[in-house]
């Protein structure tokens, strides 16, 4: 009576073993590459080719991998820190029953870093009894973040749509998401930039939730900037790091946190891609206090033919330019009441009188706050974040008062992008006329501030040494993964290797034509030749005319 207990106690064990083994996610497992290349042909000679893959979803020590169905090649993402030597590996199928895989081609030949930067492909045979298939696996340096649409067109509106993002030696992550297509001109590329953003189900309703994103940390929502225009791919991610030095770690619209991914969509290589966190107001506010959702508003300035759906009051003499509204307090009905606290600002602007703005800048204004976005601006040849892209934070104060600070976004149109408004000795002193104002003026002796916060930041951040060590990081981000090359190849673009020689060349003109603008300032008495040629209609002028374009 106990032996046959026994023996069926041991065949339940058998048995639970082939349900586990067969729901394991390590089977079938890729076997190395043979040592003698007649095994394969061996494996081709007694079976038939198979017209359709055998294998179309592959894992990596658990690690779901990317998937490009037109080429039948597979991405596995490895990080950047191998070097000559290969992590262990197990490369399996886990929903391809009865197929058998073995690798063709031996990587181990090939450094894992040579394999990545040059994204070598290596062949596996994916065969079972009566037929095989070949595909290819790449290995690379970044994360990967693919996108399941479902056949669904993404437009401006959310679409419901599923993701997996993995990085190497994290869990990787999968759930339902929405997306959207985000941006102004970039509507119109081929290459579109989204908003994605990360959905789990509570209370039998689908909400948005903070998750743990491989490769990038915890966020609810990304923005996916496509750099389609930028060549160096560098611009957006180098502002956001040296104004992550500038803006306090808990500031409201501070620096925003910023990863590079390459992306797949419906199984098809779509490819590199900046996220970045995008600005939510009401957290923002909230680090100054949780009051301050209720009291504060937020403007941003936008160039009003790519204003779709929000409200917007015009500016008082830019044609095509104003105020987007992105938050009021409770209970703001009627447009006069969402515009209020924009108002005071307004009446700065048109305010004609030197004596009386002088007198009045100072109380609505966060000098400090200015100065810090205005040295950004103008160090980073940001050239589009006055009229466009610039968070305006009204803050609510005693009896009515209000304080106005300033937040960037969208910074692609820097260090000399696409813009000759920055000319080409890259002389020109950006517009931003509440500031130029209170510089030409000397209003509470901002001037010297100017001077010795330009001081400081020429030390640390605008200095040569440091940028091209930042410059240099990224150079290996992008062309050590192997991302730039792949993204240069999908969208058919020139560069197949990171270069930021011309972000170098921007700083080296004009960094120090700001040292003597500063110099300038703080020598001068009254008003200064370069502040007041900045106007609505011209945008820029030359801080030294000979220097920099003709008038």
């Amino acid at each position: 009576m106990r032996f046959r207990l026994l023996l069926a106690m041991v065949a339940l064990a058998l048995v639970m073993a082939g349900v586990v083994a067969a729901a394991s996610p390590y089977a079938p497992a890729a076997a190395p590459a043979p040592e003698d290349i007649e095994e394969i042909w061996a494996i081709e000679d007694a079976r038939e080719e198979s017209d359709a893959p055998l294998v179309t979803a592959l894992t990596m020590n658990g690690m779901p991998l990317a998937y490009d169905a037109q080429s039948s090649t597979f991405y596995c993402t490895l990080g950047m820190d191998n070097g000559e030597a290969w992590p262990q590996m197990r490369l399996t199928a886990p929903d391809a029953k009865g197929v058998h895989l073995m690798f063709v081609d031996d990587y181990t030949y090939d450094w894992c870093s040579d394999a990545i930067r040059e994204g070598y492909a290596y062949q596996v045979i994916a065969y079972t009894e009566k037929a095989y298939s070949y595909f290819s696996i790449i290995f690379t340096g970044l994360p990967q973040l693919c996108i399941y649409t479902d056949g669904q067109e993404i437009t401006t509106e959310d679409t419901n749509i599923r993701v997996t993002v993995a990085a190497w030696e994290e869990e990787p992550y999968a759930s339902s998401a929405r997306m959207h297509l985000r941006g102004a001109v970039t509507l119109s590329a081929v290459k579109k930039g989204y908003k994605l953003e990360f959905l789990r189900e509570r209370n039998g309703s689908t909400k948005k939730t903070e998750v743990n994103v491989p490769g990038f940390g915890m966020a609810d929502d990304l923005v996916m900037l496509s750099c389609l225009k930028d060549d160096t791919k560098m611009r957006d991610k180098l502002c956001w790091d040296l104004w992550s030095e500038i803006a306090a770690d808990d500031e409201p619209f501070g620096a925003r946190e910023t990863a590079y991914m390459e992306v797949f969509m419906d199984n098809a290589y779509h490819g590199l891609y900046l996220m970045v966190e995008p600005v939510d107001i009401k957290e923002e506010l909230r680090l100054t206090g949780d009051g301050h959702v209720m009291t504060d508003s937020v403007y941003r300035t936008a160039a009003l033919n790519f204003s779709r759906d929000r409200e917007y009051y015009r500016h008082p003499y830019r044609d095509n330019a104003g105020y987007e509204l992105y938050h009021v307090p409770q209970g703001a009905q009627s447009f006069e009441q969402k515009f209020a606290a924009l108002m005071p600002y307004i009446e700065l602007v048109k305010m004609e009188d030197d004596e009386e703005f002088a007198a009045r800048a100072p109380e609505i204004i966060d000098v400090d706050a200015m100065l810090r976005y205005m040295l950004m601006m103008q160090g980073g040849a940001i050239s589009d974040n006055f009229f466009n892209n610039m968070y305006i934070w009204a803050e609510a104060g005693p009896n009515g008062s209000v304080t106005y600070r300033f937040g960037l976004w969208d910074l692609d149109m820097s260090w000399g992008r696409g813009r000759s408004d920055i000319g080409e000795g890259f002389g020109r002193w950006l517009f931003f006329p509440v500031a130029d104002r209170m510089l030409n003026l000397d209003v509470d002796g901002i001037r010297q501030k100017a001077y010795d916060m330009w001081q400081q930041l020429r030390g640390s951040i605008f200095n040569e040494e440091t940028l091209e060590k930042r410059l240099e990081e990224y150079t290996v981000l992008l062309g050590e993964s192997g991302a730039l090359m792949r993204d240069a190849e999908r969208w058919d673009k020139g560069i197949m290797y990171p270069d930021g020689y011309e972000i170098i060349t921007v700083a080296a003109a004009r960094w120090p034509l700001l040292d003597a603008a500063m110099e300038l300032l703080v020598a001068t008495d009254g008003p200064v030749d370069f502040l007041t040629r900045t106007n609505y209609k011209d945008k820029a002028g030359d801080i030294f005319p000979e220097q920099g374009d003709d008038e």
